[in-house]
């Protein structure tokens, strides 16, 4: 007993000695912030997928100071630079094609059908009769009229569908959304609470960043007393 007492006693008394050489050491070390010199800094900075500004006659990645103030001005010169920076890219496409491996970038209507099949869930795609398919056809006419209907489409006098192997420039997602809408009303299914919503979404987002982009909206209120000329005082006396 004497001798595991003894033990204890001589650890307790040389751990407290390094505890208080450690916390005399650290009392009198004083840490100093990390510089960099440029000029001892070796090799290349890694590429970044950004656009790069000047910043004092340095190259910095970032079309702005992300921990300075943003005005309107800065605002407009960011968002010109990341739109330049995506138009230097060779991989840019304006259109992406679903099956760029059998057409690019709109699919023939057989491809689409198949794809509208395999989401529904219902049946093996592979299995799809010719009155099924003629069936589809009556379908992409329905989104036709829906698109000639519609005021961010262009082109009303597309033609309708005649056979599967035919081709239309509409986007490949609006058409197999709208398969997906009106076979599901065909089928009376409760499928239709989220194929309708995400069809007519599909079609509103994509015709409209087609036609007039992703930028931002202005919006200025109308007097009654003026004609709209642009950006005027609104008239808090009018009813």
């Amino acid at each position: 007993m004497s001798y595991h007492g003894s033990s204890s006693s001589s650890g307790s008394s040389s751990s407290s000695s390094s505890s208080s050489s450690s916390s005399s050491s650290s009392s009198s070390t004083t840490y100093k912030p990390r510089t960099y010199v440029s000029a001892d800094i070796k090799g290349t900075r890694p590429q970044s997928d950004e656009p790069t500004r000047i910043d004092n006659g340095i190259v910095e990645v970032g079309a702005i100071d992300l921990k300075g103030t943003l005005t309107a001005d800065i605002a407009q010169a960011s968002d010109k630079a990341h739109r330049e920076h995506q138009q230097e890219k060779d991989g840019r496409n304006r259109y992406s094609a679903n099956n760029p491996h059998l057409n690019s970038p709109y699919s023939s209507l057989e491809t689409l059908v198949l794809q509208a099949l395999r989401r529904y869930g219902d049946m093996h795609p592979g299995t799809v009769d010719g009155e099924v398919m003629m069936m589809f056809i009556e379908f992409a006419n329905l989104i036709i009229e829906d698109l000639r209907g519609h005021p961010y489409w262009d082109n009303p006098e597309i033609d309708y569908y005649t056979h599967p192997s035919e081709i239309r420039q509409i986007p490949d997602n609006i058409m197999v959304a709208g398969l997906l809408y009106h076979y599901s009303v065909q089928q009376q299914s409760n499928k239709i609470e989220a194929y309708g919503p995400m069809y007519f979404k599909m079609m509103n987002r994509i015709l409209y960043q087609k036609k007039y982009g992703s930028g931002k909206i202005e919006l200025s209120p109308w007097d009654k007393s003026q004609r709209p000329t642009g950006v005027q005082a609104y008239d808090t006396r009018r009813s």
